[in-house]
């Protein structure tokens, strides 16, 4: 987390109470004293209680103050000077390059920490007992959608996939085998995305959604709600776009290594099946 842990503090707070904004912001502003500091120290200088300090660094995934203060000594004094703003027109290369690196390192960790383990089990054995599975996302999400399906189906499960959400809703509600019903939506909110997510569970089908957003529409319909990292304000557009396609695609790649690992040779053996014959019937050999 050290080179991220400004960006984590600079997101908590846009939606923190009064006393914990103010003292995010106070750390922020002084990055290089906090570590010298005791929490006592802090609170009289950023005016917060102690309660509210160790609180608040619990609320970054850290186990107190004191391992904040370790992660502040880790971070440098360029995270300070504009490396966590949101992506600019004046930007030159190696600003972009370097903001990009820590948006990803951060996603990757806050998913991390987002992920429930037993949800991703009893996903892993819901994915093994069902013969038909359907995917479905719009716009970027479709993009993570085509990537589970070109996974799974290498591995041999049956994956339906189209943006055609007429002919996809067809085929779950007609289709006699066991199945299983992947929906990907950041915001969560999608109505195409929650009409199919109705659709299903109405017809007593299991919904697994993929989304950032705990409280959308799609969590609550889901049967089992897979959380990605929501760590970018809305507003901040281009930022948020590419951190939560790299979450939910990191997401996807974990769900498809933990099903390798359920039977592994089974999976493997597969894999490598299907990568000789895609080279038998298209090599650029002669």
């Amino acid at each position: 987390m050290a080179n991220t842990v400004l960006l984590t503090i600079k997101t908590a707070i846009e939606h923190a109470s009064k006393a914990e904004k103010a003292l995010g912001q106070y750390i922020l502003d002084n990055v290089q004293e906090i570590p010298d500091l005791s929490v006592a120290q802090l609170s009289d200088r950023s005016g917060v209680s102690q309660a509210t300090i160790v609180r608040f660094s619990k609320n970054l995934g850290l186990s107190g103050f004191a391992d904040l203060k370790v992660e502040l000594a880790r971070s440098t004094v360029d995270n300070v000077t504009g490396l966590y703003d949101e992506i600019s027109p004046t930007d030159g290369v190696a600003d972009l390059e370097r903001k990009l690196a820590v948006r990803i390192q951060h996603t990757l960790e806050t998913t991390n920490q987002g992920l429930n383990q037993s949800t991703l089990k009893k996903v892993i054995n819901l994915l093994a007992d069902s013969n038909v599975i359907s995917v479905y996302g719009l716009g970027a999400s479709n993009l993570v959608a085509e990537d589970f399906t070109q996974k799974f189906s290498r591995i041999g499960k049956t994956v339906v996939h189209t943006q055609d959400t007429h002919l996809l809703l067809s085929n779950i509600l007609t289709q006699p085998n066991s199945q299983l019903l992947f929906l990907i939506s950041d915001s969560g909110e999608t109505k195409e995305t929650v009409t199919l997510a109705k659709a299903a569970i109405a017809a007593k089908i299991t919904v697994v959604g993929i989304t950032s957003n705990p409280k959308s529409r799609l969590a609550k319909l889901a049967t089992l709600t897979v959380l990605t990292s929501n760590t970018v304000s809305r507003d901040k557009i281009r930022s948020a776009a590419t951190t939560s396609l790299i979450s939910q695609l990191y997401t996807v790649d974990l769900l498809f290594y933990l099903f390798l690992q359920k039977d592994y040779q089974s999976n493997v053996s597969k894999l490598k099946e299907s990568h000789l014959l895609v080279e038998k019937y298209f090599s650029r050999k002669k």
